[in-house]
């Protein structure tokens, strides 16, 4: 049985629905990327299915328990979520931000135990920023605060992390850099990873799964080699795409693309 999946899933703002009706389940221990223009759900459903927004009908089912029936702590136990834009790091360093991802373990006392301790200076040395433990966040660069924000998801020790949008904002050095320690996270430590990306070459280079979504539906799901054609992009970008091969990996790539005129 899959460990996570929705079904029937439906989000909305006031009257206004977002997402409708979805059922989706993702693979387990593959990297799992959701794609679409903007406006389609993509946001939204990734925070559906962590319980950062509430959902108007439907489940969101992980281990064979509804989400929204689980403990907070028992529920951050099992995934993580790095939000689009993370908040809260003012005046904080580096091993504090992570250390609060062990939260979800500490007694009432909140006191780190040496587990604790040793399961953060690991996150540190994974995301390689354990370098500048003892430096405020804000000093940083956007690339090494973004590897902050995940080795503080990893210090939740879950077998699943949610990013939404983890390379906005950096250059493309900075966003291969996030996306090959993401990769490097599911290949070696078997996490499972699912996460909202705009550039659809990046999506599939890094994935295994492709989720695409349209104005909060989905229009295909499946491998790179099944979303990256013609008709998919023509469907869900309303674009006319040339579709060729990455020469480093064999995987598909938008080589170019023009503007479809007319209506959808």
């Amino acid at each position: 049985m899959a460990r996570l999946y929705t079904d029937q899933l439906a989000v909305g703002y006031g009257a206004s629905p977002i997402v409708k009706d979805l059922t989706l389940t993702i693979p387990d221990k593959q990297v799992t990327t959701i794609i679409g223009a903007n406006g389609s759900g993509k946001s939204t459903l990734l925070k559906a299915m962590t319980r950062l927004i509430p959902y108007t009908s439907g489940h969101v089912c992980l281990d064979g328990q509804a989400i929204q029936t689980e403990p907070t702590k028992k529920l951050a136990q099992k995934m993580a979520i790095l939000p689009q834009a993370p908040e809260g790091s003012e005046g904080l360093t580096v091993y504090e931000l992570v250390s609060y991802g062990r939260f979800p373990y500490q007694s009432a006392l909140g006191r780190l135990s040496p587990h604790d301790y040793d399961v953060v200076n690991w996150a540190l040395d994974v995301t390689q920023v354990s370098a500048f433990k003892d430096r405020a966040i804000d000093s940083l660069s956007g690339g090494q605060r973004q590897r902050v924000w995940i080795a503080m998801a990893l210090a939740q020790e879950t077998d699943i992390i949610f990013l939404d949008e983890p390379t906005t904002y950096l250059d493309m050095a900075h966003q291969l850099e996030v996306l090959t320690l993401l990769e490097k996270l599911n290949q070696e430590e078997g996490r499972t990873i699912i996460m909202v990306l705009h550039d659809i070459n990046q999506a599939a280079r890094f994935s295994d799964y492709i989720v695409a979504l349209k104005d909060g539906v989905i229009t295909k799901t499946g491998t790179p080699e099944d979303i990256l054609t013609k008709d998919v992009l023509k469907a869900v970008f309303h674009i006319d795409a040339v579709i060729g091969k990455d020469p480093t990996n064999n995987k598909p790539m938008c080589l170019t693309y023009n503007l479809l005129k007319g209506d959808n």
